[in-house]
């Protein structure tokens, strides 16, 4: 198979750049099919044509995983051209292509969106699931080229998304980001509120906390959660203030033949803070915090490590200001 995509790859890169080939016969194999037309990407004044196969020999081999198509990308150069394999494509039809280029300074860059669609006729649903994928493009010097970066998990809401009916429970399902537009505007949204998120922080740490008469004495950060987890993430003296005595911890532990979970009551010298890793922290150790769900007068933030078994989620009630009140450890 790869000697087949090596000659089929060449084969087009030979026809992009001018170069005269054999016409093929009836009986060649063709193995590789465009999945849609190419597209030209520029970060200043270097361009690339990125290149969208639809892999033919998917259903025809057995015993290997074959994807349904394949992102490649060459150089505008004639005289040295350079083929290079990107991503596989996992959706059976690539429905839009488009650039979005993000603000957030850590983020900060123009990448390519691939958005693509699989049909899907199954007895609990009827329908088209869509992902998005996004891939980076990368300027070093003079040479420019695209990348599939793994590092940052992607946005949820663009990954599995399904439209069709749910023959299960009987409704119809819509996704939301099954266009360029949709998808667009909800990077842009995210993009907005990492910034947001990204300025409160540097607020909370510039603050100092207030004293009365030599006392230490902090104010309730907001009674809005996501505001309020910030300031309580970034500041020792906020997480000391707006904990509540005892403080419930619960832990995962070997059991026989499950994991059971273990309770214990902290409180005084047996809390050690900072409960939760301040932004710094989090980035070092690859840690992400997000608030999972806030119903009334009840709220909790999980803290995970992508791709590992380290949860912890923190369960918090609001009375005059939120505090927590629960610490649930599912790492083993």
């Amino acid at each position: 198979m790869e000697v087949n995509r090596f000659s089929s790859c060449v084969c087009l890169l030979a026809s992009i750049i001018g170069l005269n080939a054999e016409p093929a016969t009836a009986d060649d194999l063709q193995t590789i099919k465009q999945m849609h037309p190419p597209v030209v990407a520029s970060v200043g004044e270097q361009k690339i044509t990125v290149l969208f196969l639809k892999n033919t020999l998917k259903g025809q081999t057995t015993g290997a995983y074959v994807p349904g198509g394949e992102v490649f990308y060459t150089t505008m150069s004639a005289t040295r051209p350079e083929l290079s394999f990107v991503a596989p494509l996992v959706g059976e039809e690539v429905t839009s292509v488009f650039f979005f280029e993000r603000k957030f300074p850590e983020r900060a860059g123009k990448s390519l969106y691939v958005l693509m669609r699989r049909k899907e006729s199954n007895a609990g649903f009827e329908g088209y699931t869509y992902w998005t994928l996004e891939l980076p493009l990368i300027k070093q010097g003079e040479q420019l080229s695209l990348r599939f970066f793994r590092g940052d998990p992607p946005d949820p809401e663009l990954q599995d998304c399904r439209d069709g009916r749910d023959l299960e429970n009987g409704v119809d399902v819509v996704c939301a980001y099954k266009d360029a537009a949709s998808i667009k505007k909800r990077l842009a949204d995210l993009d907005a509120k990492i910034i947001a998120d990204s300025k409160l922080q540097q607020d909370l740490r510039q603050k100092s906390p207030e004293t009365t008469g030599g006392v230490l004495r902090v104010a309730c950060p907001s009674p809005e959660f996501s505001v309020f987890l910030a300031a309580f993430s970034e500041r020792a003296d906020v997480q000391k203030a707006f904990v509540l005595q005892p403080l419930q911890m619960v832990t995962t532990v070997a059991g026989d033949p499950e994991p059971e979970m273990q309770k214990r009551s902290l409180s005084g010298d047996e809390l050690k803070f900072p409960i939760i890793p301040d932004l710094a922290k989090r980035e070092a150790q690859g840690l992400t915090l997000t608030v999972k769900e806030e119903q009334g007068n009840q709220a909790t933030a999980i803290l995970q490590k992508p791709d590992t078994d380290y949860v912890f989620e923190y369960r918090f009630e609001r009375g005059q200001c939120w505090q927590l009140k629960e610490v649930m450890d599912y790492s083993l």
